[in-house]
């Protein structure tokens, strides 16, 4: 992943540890925003956390809210937790989902906590939100979790204040969108330690809509005419997206005459009430069809080569690996454990990729397992063809005959070389049954 940048944007994360903060000193400081903890599983609150967010606000900082799971508990059940908490604090960043711990759960389990959380909350809210996770615990996600942000954190036990230059890789994320470099930083306007963090300005600049004093706003689930802020601006990212038109603002986080009038156009094309308020029923459909929209379309798909049931062969997983709906290997939906052996019905063009029953496997984090074929009355001129056509195959098996009796032959081979063999046999109507 990207290394800091001094163009990137400097902020903060608070909880009640931090204690009361001068929020003017903060801003004075030179730091643009702050995440602010609001809820821990089902039933923790922080105290201090609406207090904070008014000053914050006032003080000119962008303000989000962060929500500390735990994955013993249903995913919907903490998102909804958390909503009801936020209440009408208005949020000028993503809502965060604060992952760390894994509670004796296993990865697969981990991942589907934090997708069902995004998910719903994404359908609740409008608003994408972003992962917030350590280093050394990113090895509990897959990739079903990439289409998120991360926020990902990693100090320096030699120099704490200073952190990494980089967070380090990362086989899902190619790029982070928040770095929290030091939890050792020290601000004018807050006692002791505070975490500091990057973000980076390309996603700085996608999120942000401005900041606005505080006043009043509508509950998180729904947007109206005179809202502004980062919910009303995906609004407009999306609408957009979804051929939407809005010619003179665009997406300026302004909930105006313009972006009313789109709402109201999408709700009718979709058998909505047509109100111009972008309510649960609104923004769920828009969340349904962006994630239609990002599905790989038909024709960006590499061509997959059925093999049946007949040419199907057998592989082991190298170590733990992904299983993947589409043939581009885009959305990893469940793991095959380590050594896992299991047969493949198919193949992408370039054999990048192997068809399993329900999806497809990297080709490369498998290994395929031999096989033999005997064939039956193999004449002379028949074994000649037959070593004609693997040399030029460039299959590099060694034919065993058996003259005596019925003249026969052995060969053992693996993966798409075994499925060349059986199909040239095949042709030929020669006899061969494999072992």
């Amino acid at each position: 992943m990207q290394s800091r940048n001094k163009q990137n944007v400097l902020g903060i994360d608070v909880s009640h540890h931090n204690g009361v903060v001068d929020w003017k000193k903060v801003a004075g400081d030179g730091y643009k925003f702050v995440y602010l903890k609001l809820t821990e599983g089902k039933s923790y609150v922080d105290k201090t956390t609406y207090n904070n967010y008014v000053a914050a606000k006032n003080a000119g900082l962008r303000v989000g809210f962060y929500h500390y799971a735990h994955v013993t508990n249903h995913p919907v059940d903490e998102v909804n937790f958390f909503l009801q908490k936020l209440g009408e604090m208005k949020a000028d960043l993503p809502h965060c989902l604060d992952l760390e711990e894994s509670k004796g759960k296993s990865k697969t389990q981990i991942s589907t906590f934090a997708l069902q959380w995004m998910e719903f909350l994404q359908k609740k809210t409008g608003i994408t939100p972003i992962l917030y996770t350590g280093y050394s615990f990113m090895g509990n996600f897959t990739n079903t979790l990439a289409k998120y942000p991360l926020w990902v954190a990693r100090y320096s036990g030699s120099n704490r204040v200073k952190g990494f230059d980089a967070p380090g890789s990362s086989p899902i994320w190619r790029s982070w969108a928040m770095f929290q470099f030091t939890d050792s930083g020290k601000v004018n306007g807050i006692k002791g330690n505070v975490d500091i963090n990057e973000m980076d300005l390309t996603f700085f600049k996608s999120i942000d809509s401005g900041v606005n004093v505080i006043g009043d706003v509508n509950p998180p689930s729904s947007y109206r005419r005179g809202d502004s802020g980062l919910g009303v601006k995906e609004l407009q990212q999306n609408l957009l997206k979804l051929g939407g038109k809005l010619p003179k603002y665009g997406a300026d986080g302004q909930y105006g005459a313009e972006l009313e009038a789109a709402v109201k156009s999408f709700q009718t094309k979709n058998k909505l009430t047509s109100d111009g308020i972008a309510g649960k029923n609104t923004l769920a459909k828009i969340a349904d069809l962006i994630n239609e929209l990002n599905k790989p379309k038909e024709e960006d798909l590499p061509k997959v080569i059925s093999l049946g049931d007949k040419y199907s062969f057998q592989v082991r997983a190298k170590k733990d690996i992904g299983v993947y709906k589409y043939s581009n290997l885009a959305q990893n939906q469940r793991i095959i454990k380590k050594d896992t052996v299991f047969s493949v019905y198919g193949y992408t063009e370039g054999v990048k990729a192997y068809a399993v029953p329900d999806g497809f496997v990297q080709a490369k984090d498998v290994d395929t397992l031999a096989a033999t074929l005997v064939t039956g009355g193999l004449s002379k001129p028949m074994e000649n063809e037959f070593r004609l056509f693997l040399r030029a195959e460039g299959i590099d098996s060694e034919l065993n005959i058996h003259a005596t009796g019925n003249p026969s032959a052995e060969l053992t081979v693996s993966g798409l070389n075994l499925v060349t063999v059986k199909k040239y046999l095949d042709a030929k109507t020669w006899y061969y049954k494999q072992k």
